[in-house]
């Protein structure tokens, strides 16, 4: 598979992110808990193929974090899959509830990702400013999963919008097409 091929794919992945993971609690919030949990669940298979896709093209490129990237995605992967099922169950999981597995889940995926938005930067794959917005759009979603431990979670949501906007951005230029440059 071509890198111009695994860059589509990671775009799709990106971009259907929200409505599997989005879609599928919307479902188990009407009572259709099979198909919700189902399309949640293959949100954590989108969000660690994400990491196991593009950290080979960060690597081939220079950059010493394709691990951690992947590593993140796999850790956000498989706490969102756990806050799911701890939320089906109705029980806590040693003791932490669905709302802590959730935000341990998006925590993975900013801190994992800081490095990945410096690659963007230094990369020819976009434009430097997306990889500048995506840097500060995870660092917002980490202080917004920080705020809502501490029980702000309204509060949180007005943090989550510049990370919304890079994925959005940044999914739709490797889904829909850009000029590849010779680098990647």
């Amino acid at each position: 598979m071509t890198d111009k091929t695994k860059l589509r794919i990671v775009g799709l992945c990106i971009l259907a992110a929200f409505l599997l993971f989005g879609g599928g609690m919307t479902l188990l919030a009407k009572g259709h808990a099979n198909l919700g949990v189902n399309l949640a669940l293959l949100n954590s298979v989108a969000v660690v193929a994400i990491g196991f896709l593009l950290a080979p093209i960060m690597a081939a490129t220079g950059s010493a974090h394709g691990g951690t990237y992947r590593a993140a995605r796999v850790v956000e992967g498989a706490f969102l899959a756990i806050s799911i099922l701890v939320a089906q169950s109705g029980h806590e999981l040693v003791g932490l509830s669905a709302d802590t597995f959730y935000q341990v889940a998006m925590a993975a995926l900013g801190l994992g990702s800081l490095p990945m938005c410096l690659w963007l930067v230094r990369s020819t794959l976009v434009p430097k400013w997306i990889g500048v917005l995506g840097f500060i759009g995870y660092l917002c979603l980490i202080l917004s999963m920080i705020v809502a431990a501490l029980g702000f979670e309204t509060a949180s949501l007005a943090l989550l919008p510049p990370g919304a906007v890079f994925e959005v951005i940044f999914g739709g230029l490797l889904l829909f097409g850009f000029k590849l440059h010779s680098r990647i």
